[in-house]
C-alpha cells in the first residue's frame, strides 16, 4: 500500500474513531468509510484495482456523504448548530486523495 493510500485508510480510521468516541455513529458516514476502507483493502490484495472500481468507492462515498448532509444538515445540533467543519474537511481531504489515487491507475 502506497502512501497516498494509508494516509487515505488512516483517515477513514479517524473518522470512524471520531464518530464512535463522540457517540455520533452515523450509518451513512460510517458506512461510506467502510467502502473506501474495503476498496483500499480489496486493491492491497489485488482485486479491485481498476479506475472504475475506484471511482465507484469514491463516487459511493462522496453520495453517502452529501446524502447524510440533505437528511441532517450542514449544521450540528450536538455541537450547538455549529457547522459540521470535521465532516467538510474529512470527506475534502478523503475525495481529494481518492480522486487521485484514481487518476494513478493505469486501465
Amino acid at each position: 500500500m502506497g502512501k497516498f493510500s494509508l494516509f487515505l485508510a488512516l483517515l477513514q480510521i479517524v473518522d470512524l474513531l471520531l464518530h464512535a468516541a463522540t457517540g455520533q455513529l452515523e450509518p451513512l458516514r460510517v458506512t461510506s468509510n467502510l467502502i473506501i476502507l474495503l476498496w483500499l483493502v480489496l486493491g492491497a490484495f489485488g482485486k479491485l484495482k481498476t479506475r472504475r472500481a475506484a471511482l465507484l468507492a469514491t463516487g459511493s462515498y462522496l453520495a453517502l456523504n452529501l446524502l447524510f448532509l440533505a437528511l441532517n444538515g450542514v449544521t450540528n445540533p450536538a455541537q450547538g448548530g455549529e457547522l459540521r467543519i470535521t465532516l467538510f474537511v474529512l470527506v475534502a481531504l478523503s475525495t481529494v486523495l481518492a480522486g487521485f489515487l484514481a487518476y494513478r491507475i493505469k486501465d
